[in-house]
């Protein structure tokens, strides 16, 4: 039963040098038709959203689209979910567009959560990254989240080539001051066909040191647990309580449907995608039709073990074994080797990741994939 609704918005009104998600800057005249056609896919699917209880509108940036365009969105979207049964709503936001307008407007329509891309504090790694906020916008933008009294979800980067210790320890001080519910605060990875990309393989930057990432990770994990932060995934921190639901449900491989550009659905054990391009998912859903899904590989024994491991809490052995009727170890026997080398362990019969496991989990997958 599909309990998450997933819904991209890929515009931005800026390119960030790293990033690789599917987005665009483009006319407001596209954006307006984009729009339409999400309503169009939703109506579409309207027999799969009736059991919605975590929505998340992500991009991209969900909130360079213009105000009265995303309040009709968001009318829209209530018409077609029960909302008394929504127990989570997250919406994505650029510091520049948090205003008490559009603060007012999200809470009309029963929004419960903003995640605010942040990534660092430091000037010129901001320039460097290709975002368009300072100091000054991200501590009025906090002001106005804690006035509102909605949730928050602040996200960081580390690993930024140029990024200094000192610089790290700068941006963990501003997380203890701002007390956000939750902290995102993933290492930067060089991805292929971005800005970053093409500047490193020219030799204009300088790549950020694997170990050093590592040592960054570490600070990341000892500051934010004298800070009272409780990890509870690989990448992400909360206050007790606040996990984020919606994305809990992509760890526990439970079902979902994703709208929009590019996004994926996973339910009936089938993973879909819909088309990267915006001409052929616009004509996609004019034309309603049933094929516009791109079928991906699905093996739900080994992305339950992909996903949960992300987890601190691990995978239950017991749960494993009765949902797919096999031992997890039997399943994947070369994961023996690193409860002996000490990358994974087996506690309260739980499978989880050691701390140095964490670091070195690519050794782990490679032996699941």
């Amino acid at each position: 039963m599909i309990k998450g609704l997933y819904i991209h918005i890929p515009f931005c009104d800026q390119i960030c040098t790293y990033c690789d998600f599917c987005k665009m800057v483009t006319s407001e005249h596209t954006k307006k038709e984009y729009m339409k056609a999400v309503v169009k896919e939703l109506e579409y699917y309207s027999d799969l959203l009736e059991q919605i209880e975590t929505i998340y509108i992500g991009g991209g940036t969900p909130s360079s689209l213009n105000i009265d365009l995303l309040d009709a969105f968001l009318h829209e979207l209530e018409s077609l979910v029960n909302m008394k049964k929504v127990i989570e709503f997250t919406i994505e936001a650029n510091p520049n567009d948090v205003s008490p307008k559009w603060l007012t407007m999200i809470k009309r329509h029963n929004v419960t959560r903003v995640s605010m891309g942040v990534q660092t504090l430091d000037e010129t790694l901001l320039k460097f990254l290709g975002r368009t906020h300072s100091l000054d916008i991200v501590e009025s933008a906090i002001d106005l989240l804690n006035q509102s009294k909605i949730q928050f979800n602040l996200d960081f980067l580390y690993g930024i080539p140029g990024q200094t210790k000192e610089s790290l320890l700068n941006d963990l001080s501003y997380i203890q001051k701002f007390k956000p519910h939750h902290v995102s605060y993933y290492s930067l990875i060089l991805e292929d066909k971005t800005i970053l990309s093409y500047l490193i393989s020219k030799n204009k930057v300088k790549d950020f040191s694997d170990d050093l990432a590592r040592d960054f990770g570490e600070i990341i994990d000892e500051s934010l647990k004298v800070y009272d932060y409780y990890k509870y995934e690989f990448s992400n921190y909360c206050k007790p309580g606040y996990e984020s639901k919606h994305n809990l449900m992509y760890w526990n491989l439970e079902e979902y449907l994703g709208v929009g550009l590019h996004a994926a659905s996973q339910y009936n054990y089938t993973r879909m995608v819909n088309p990267k391009r915006i001409s052929e998912y616009l004509q996609g859903v004019q034309e309603k039709v049933l094929t516009m899904h791109r079928v991906e590989d699905f093996d739900p024994k080994m992305e339950t073990i992909l996903m949960g491991l992300r987890k601190t809490e691990g995978i239950s052995l017991e749960k494993y074994r009765l949902h797919y009727k096999v031992d997890l170890f039997d399943a994947f026997p070369k994961l023996t080797k690193h409860l002996d080398s000490k990358l994974l362990t087996i506690e309260d019969g739980y499978l989880r990741f050691t701390n140095q496991g964490m670091y070195l989990s690519n050794q782990v997958y490679m032996d699941i994939i």
